[in-house]
């Protein structure tokens, strides 16, 4: 017994002098992972603070340039509804079907596609299809002027950010994703509508619960057992109105997370490999990013009542509903989103 204990007061004494040693006389190693450590510390984008109620703020600057720091910029006079997209590097043939559903069905509206990075051949191509009408331009989408996670296109944090820059200078929009194409000219009830509430969006079958990452209700200060049995809208297609309201509650706080990484994208978040559990309101897995932000906004915007911006006419479709159900939207349908074309 003697013996045993002798041995452990020695063990003892070796572990502390080591590592009374390591302190004193740190390694080269050491210093080096401690200093990384604080290197790391520092570099913390200034754009990005976390405050003590654990909330992400937005640099200031970046609001102003998307015109959240002059109420003069929302219109309610001279509005001029447009229609907008962004064009995808590797989605060329889709913007090429975009571009003829739009020429077909909607004829007389301007066209705006922002350029999120395509190869000059296909930029040269795209242009020339788009000048095919006087009413289609492309400009260029200027990453420098935002935060670098936003040239993450999976993550789609671009897409408040170039709907906010359409609605500053036209007041209102009919947002399309490439993917989604006009199946029809007769929209009226769905532009009065939005004319009215100020959004009209189009539900799916899930909850917003079950596509959203858990940590990023927190950032609007909210919780998931709220969503269970809100039903999502697609982000793929809006029409959308500058109003006061939008303006403030809708896309302020929609654009101020897609600018801060850990509010579009939380860690550990994907978009695939769904799991769907019963019930079904339990996050699946997938968290749908842009999509999955506006939908907690307009849980709290419309007191997670759906039924005022809810759209009900068929006025898109994607490639699967033009093959799988011959042309005829689905809108509500029991599709889920996983197997839907986005």
């Amino acid at each position: 017994m003697k013996t045993k204990n002798f041995y452990i007061l020695v063990i003892f004494i070796a572990v502390t002098s080591v590592s009374l040693w390591m302190v004193s006389y740190p390694s080269p190693t050491f210093k080096n992972i401690m200093t990384t450590t604080q290197n790391n510390i520092r570099k913390i984008p200034k754009h990005i603070q976390l405050t003590t109620a654990q909330q992400l703020e937005v640099d200031s600057s970046y609001l102003e340039v998307l015109g959240f720091e002059d109420s003069s910029n929302v219109i309610v006079g001279n509005v001029k509804l447009i229609v907008g997209s962004a064009m995808i590097p590797g989605k060329e043939d889709e913007t090429k079907e975009f571009l003829k559903a739009t020429r077909k069905h909607v004829p007389t509206r301007k066209v705006i596609l922002f350029d999120m990075g395509l190869s000059s051949s296909n930029m040269i191509i795209t242009k020339k299809l788009c000048n095919e009408t006087t009413n289609c331009s492309v400009r260029p989408f200027l990453f420098k002027k935002y935060p670098s996670h936003v040239q993450d296109l999976g993550i789609r944090s671009y897409k408040p950010i170039c709907i906010q820059e359409l609605l500053n200078e036209f007041g209102a929009v009919i947002w399309a994703d490439t993917s989604e194409y006009f199946l029809t000219s007769k929209m009226n009830h769905s532009l009065v509508q939005a004319l009215n509430v100020g959004l009209v969006a189009w539900t799916i079958k899930d909850p917003t619960s079950s596509l959203t990452h858990p940590k990023m209700f927190d950032y609007f200060k909210t919780k998931q057992d709220r969503y269970y049995f809100h039903r999502a809208v697609r982000s793929s297609h809006l029409i959308i109105y500058n109003t006061e309201k939008i303006h403030k509650d809708l896309m302020l706080p929609w654009v101020k997370c897609a600018l801060v990484e850990e509010c579009i994208s939380p860690t550990g978040a994907q978009n695939s490999g769904c799991n769907w559990r019963k019930p079904y309101y339990r996050y699946s897995g997938c968290h749908w990013f842009d999509m999955s932000a506006l939908n907690v906004i307009l849980g709290i915007m419309f007191d997670f009542d759906v039924s005022g911006y809810s759209g009900t006419e068929n006025i898109f479709g994607t490639k699967y509903d033009l093959e799988v159900f011959g042309g005829k939207n689905v809108t509500g349908s029991t599709v889920r989103l996983e197997h839907r074309i986005y």
